[in-house]
């Protein structure tokens, strides 16, 4: 849960219109990364993660995959 979430979509609505491009491309859910402009997307395996950043670069938008699990993080 990001408290900062909501504020940081109104004031940059551009932000909602992302989320929405990675959910509707494949993504199991996206978040805003602090008070953005940066989101954070999960998917569901590797593959998928690639085809969702090759979709954000035939958009001409930004995305690097990350992966997990890293030493120290954890998934509640």
């Amino acid at each position: 849960h990001n408290d900062l979430q909501v504020p940081a979509l109104l004031l940059m609505p551009a932000l909602a219109e992302v989320l929405e491009f990675g959910e509707s491309h494949g993504a199991l859910a996206g978040i805003v990364s602090g008070s953005g402009p940066t989101v954070a997307f999960l998917a569901e395996d590797d593959s998928a993660a690639l085809a969702l950043v090759a979709a954000f670069s035939q958009a001409n938008r930004n995305a690097i995959r990350a992966l997990a699990p890293v030493r120290g993080a954890t998934v509640h």
